[in-house]
């Protein structure tokens, strides 16, 4: 499964910037299928050529997507991807389409197209709000100005009429918010590959539908002679491989690890390319200090938003786990990391003002914004919730674990200092193993050897989309433990 190899922020981070450099050549691409087809078909109009360029660019990522899809079938039998993958592709569709549109129009240049579209930033803050899926603090809103100033003063002040072709181009990033705040959504418990499968041919069903409300009977015949046109067809081929097919799985794949407005600001460097590569081809004029002032303002709103959330990221983690015991540890395991892990007993934790202490030691720092939903649970000793204390690699990490549902978690966790160290090694709950990880038919497993007083438990592990994620199971897989109280590692513990 490609999530697994894939399953950081920093590396999302990375993967969103690569699906950035590449929507900004699609703006390029676009420019240039469109005068293909203008010059060859002059009696075509916008409308058409918009719809049948995104119905031959999703039709062949769909095609080419399918076979590399393990259990495709079931991406359409399961009722939860299906529905989910319909909503994405009706969102992507809307977006490409009416941008689409807009670029047809002469008058719109790509860097134009790209601003106008980068406002989806500023929608996707406003959707986020409206729903109370995005809390946006101050540093957050720094960063959203910040990257649509940047992205609209990149080629200088724009030069916007806003007639027709540029209020449908923003219709297109209102549907591109709305689209990122459901891939929030929709990607924490599902599989990701089998949303962007139904999702592709979702876009490419709904362009087949529409084609008869913009393409006359007669046209059918332009259009298909414009698919022997190299000018045409290859700009096409590279907007549906890399930025319909590529893009489009890496994003669904790695925004549920981003807050949505993180992701947003992220996509906001899409104009920075897409300036880039039209100057470096003669089709924005000259380089001049507003490519480096809408570009450096791009940089500094998603450093403002990427050190806010370095110094303070309390949004919970999803955690949806299959456990196994197992009676040895498979072969060709490798060396694996010692873990200590030691258990806070809730009804010794006090709270003052934004510090959590142990009886007399202070533990970490505990903003308020996790006082509100976090505190009261603790306080009253809730069964499901946990606070620990891991030390792994030199480094000690605070978390705080809420058992929603067998094999389902919300987990909050940052690295505190040494100052704890004494913490660590005292009379606590306490557990102590040996972590090993092992890639096994694309899959990422953590299997974790138990010591101390657990000596001879060995644990496998397994972090999916959803529990019912259809996969094989390795030969060297014992019992399924998953919904066992008795073996979570808090139980554990209290045998040390």
């Amino acid at each position: 499964m490609i999530e697994n190899y894939l399953n950081t922020k920093k590396k999302a981070t990375t993967g969103l910037i690569l699906v950035t450099l590449i929507w900004g050549l699609t703006f390029i691409w676009m420019d240039w299928a469109i005068e293909v087809a203008k010059e060859a078909e002059p009696n075509l109009s916008h409308q058409t050529l918009a719809s049948s360029f995104v119905f031959f660019r999703f039709l062949i990522a769909s095609i080419l997507l399918i076979p590399f899809i393990t259990n495709v079938k079931d991406a359409f039998l399961d009722k939860k991807i299906r529905e989910g993958g319909i909503w994405l592709g009706i969102l992507v569709w809307a977006g490409f389409f009416f941008q689409m549109i807009g670029i047809a129009y002469p008058d719109v240049t790509p860097a134009v197209s790209a601003f106008l579209t980068s406002l989806y930033v500023i929608f996707t803050a406003i959707i986020g709000l409206v729903l109370g899926r995005q809390k946006l603090t101050f540093f957050m809103g720094a960063g959203v100005l910040l990257a649509t100033f940047g992205a609209g003063w990149i080629s200088g002040p724009p030069q916007l009429n806003f007639n027709l072709p540029e209020w449908l181009t923003v219709i297109g990033a209102f549907m591109f918010a709305a689209h990122i705040i459901a891939t929030d959504r929709l990607t924490q418990d599902r599989d990701t590959t089998h949303l962007t499968v139904v999702m592709l041919c979702t876009v490419a069903t709904v362009s087949l539908f529409i084609l008869p409300f913009f393409v006359k009977l007669e046209e059918f015949d332009n259009i298909a002679r414009l698919l022997l046109l190299p000018g045409y067809f290859i700009p096409l081929i590279c907007c549906a491989i890399f930025g319909s097919l590529v893009a489009l799985l890496l994003l669904t794949i790695l925004q549920k690890h981003l807050s949505p407005v993180r992701a947003a600001i992220l996509y906001a460097l899409e104009p920075v390319w897409a300036s880039i590569f039209s100057l470096m081809l003669g089709r924005e004029g000259e380089v001049t200090f507003w490519l480096f002032l809408g570009g450096g303002a791009l940089i500094i709103g998603n450093l403002i938003v990427e050190f806010s959330n370095f110094k303070k990221n309390h949004s919970p983690n999803k955690e949806i786990e299959r456990r196994f015991l197992l009676d040895s540890l498979p072969k060709n395991i490798g060396s694996g990391s010692l873990i200590e892990q030691v258990y806070l007993p809730l009804e010794k934790l006090i709270f003052t003002n934004e510090e959590l202490f142990y009886e007399t030691k202070k533990v970490t720092n505990f903003p308020n914004e996790l006082n509100r939903e976090l505190k009261p649970l603790i306080e009253n000793n809730e069964e499901n919730i946990i606070c620990r204390i891991r030390k792994q690699n030199k480094k000690n990490i605070f978390t705080i674990k809420i058992r929603d549902s067998p094999g389902i978690r919300r987990e909050w966790e940052w690295e505190i200092k040494d100052e704890n160290e004494e913490l660590n090694f005292s009379n606590l709950p306490k557990v102590i193993k040996k972590r090993y990880e092992l890639l096994e038919d694309g899959l990422l497993w953590e299997i974790d050897e138990f010591l101390g007083n657990n000596e001879g438990l060995i644990i496998a592990e397994i972090e999916l989309d959803s529990l019912d994620f259809n996969f094989t199971l390795p030969s060297w897989i014992g019992k399924e433990i998953t919904g066992e109280i008795s073996y979570l590692n808090s139980s554990l513990a209290e045998r040390d």
